[in-house]
């Protein structure tokens, strides 16, 4: 009886051991919905691999990365799951600024600054683009800035340096443009139609500094009400972009067009420095890539570009959590990240090493996004508005109506001033404010 007694108590202890064990393993493991897929997708796998590998394993941390699908699709997966059993959210998500405005008004997330992660290092303007009237609202990581992507070879056969302006491309565009015999195009100068993200640059820019909308373009306080309408911001982009397309050599392509940037069907593009490791490889030896600053809509527009790309938003005020995100954003981490992908490295402490410095010189095109941001104003901030993909689409469709239509540029300014304050309108009401 005595023995049976003593077993029983060992196979309880045993138990306890393993449920115990089953709950810690639970506690430290940090996991992180993302957004990489394909070249990127393997380098944010492998930083994660080392983070196991290293301070993990003398932490006893283990993190463990979940793909989610486009960037939206995790903003949408967040909300959805914070709605139905926030206990369920993960530790960390990557998100890009489109879920800046929800994060901001919701009460789940942990901000950087209640999280204690170590800031000092960091970028300013990376900061800037994440500051709000809640603190840092998260920890920036996969930075990027706009640019203007041109063939360089094609602009060194003709002696043409990338515009500094609007007015100088368009002067150029003729040179950089080709048709055939019949008179149609068969080489654009340039291909795209702006976004919020490229208007983030083009209206941002001028005068030194200009918000699309107030409370520094919403990131201290929810908007009230649109700026690039009574500013005339919009209005200027708008005159200067139409004489650029007048040239007929701008190609009004809303997808696919880094494929045509590719073929050497146009000689420029702009698109998010996190491209260039895409972009170069897609080119293959066709022709040498260029990259450049983002041309000024005019001389006054001296502000230079918002910083882009995404961040890392908390969920839990686990130990886990903080030590990785400050592992991501370590020196080490963001080399390698920036080497993997084209995202701009955002750790100060990287800027007087060798190896960035190696990695610079070896690789040009990567620098001026850098550069771009550094002399860049870094009060030019990205926008955080309601129903941002539908703001997004709307502000090509109104330059497309302008360029191709000949819509009136002031019906154009007053058809988004409606379409973004109407947005702003029904959001405030929604929530109460």
């Amino acid at each position: 009886m005595r023995k049976s007694i003593l077993l029983l108590l060992m196979l309880l202890s045993a138990l306890a051991l393993t449920a115990g064990g089953a709950k810690e393993s639970v506690e430290n493991t940090i996991t992180i919905w993302h957004s990489n897929s394909g070249r990127i997708g393997e380098a944010f796998e492998t930083l994660i691999e080392r983070f196991n590998d290293t301070v993990g394993k003398d932490s006893g941390i283990k993190a463990e990365a979940i793909y989610q699908g486009a960037a939206n699709d995790v903003l949408t997966k967040v909300k959805a799951t914070a709605a139905a059993n926030v206990s369920e959210l993960p530790d960390i998500a990557q998100m890009d600024a489109t879920a800046a405005l929800d994060m901001k008004g919701a009460d789940y997330i942990v901000t950087t600054d209640e999280l204690g992660a170590d800031t000092s290092s960091i970028l300013p303007s990376a900061l800037k683009a994440l500051d709000s009237d809640r603190g840092l609202l998260a920890m920036p990581f996969n930075c990027s800035s706009l640019l203007l992507y041109y063939n360089k070879t094609l602009f060194d056969e003709k002696g043409i340096e990338p515009p500094r302006t609007l007015d100088e491309f368009a002067a150029i565009a003729p040179m950089l443009g080709e048709k055939d015999g019949a008179g149609n195009v068969t080489r654009y100068a340039f291909a795209g139609v702006p976004t919020t993200y490229e208007l983030g640059a083009f209206i941002g820019a001028q005068k030194g500094l200009s918000y699309m909308v107030d409370a520094k373009n919403g990131h201290f306080g929810t908007p009230e009400r649109v700026l690039f309408g009574e500013e005339g911001t919009f209005r200027n982009f708008l005159e200067h972009w139409k004489a650029f397309y007048d040239t007929v050599f701008v190609s009004n392509l809303t997808s696919g067009v880094r494929d045509e940037f590719a073929a050497g069907r146009t000689a420029s593009m702009l698109a998010s420095s996190s491209n260039l490791s895409t972009v170069i490889a897609t080119v293959a030896g066709r022709f040498e890539v260029g990259t450049a600053y983002v041309p000024m809509v005019d001389e006054e527009a001296t502000g230079g570009v918002n910083i882009g790309g995404g961040a890392l938003f908390a969920f839990s005020e686990k130990e886990g959590t903080r030590l990785l995100i400050e592992f991501l954003t370590s020196p080490e981490s963001q080399l390698y990240w920036a080497e993997s992908t084209g995202y701009m490295a955002i750790n100060t402490k990287l800027y007087g090493t060798d190896g960035y410095k190696a990695f610079l010189a070896d690789n040009p095109q990567f620098a001026v996004a850098m550069e771009q941001t550094l002399s860049s104003n870094p009060e030019v901030v990205g926008i955080w508005l309601p129903s941002a993909y539908q703001i997004y689409y709307s502000f090509q469709s109104e330059i497309r109506a302008v360029t191709e239509s000949g819509k009136d540029i002031d019906e154009a300014v007053g058809s988004m001033v409606s379409v973004v304050q109407g947005a702003i309108d029904e959001y405030r009401v929604q929530n109460g404010l």
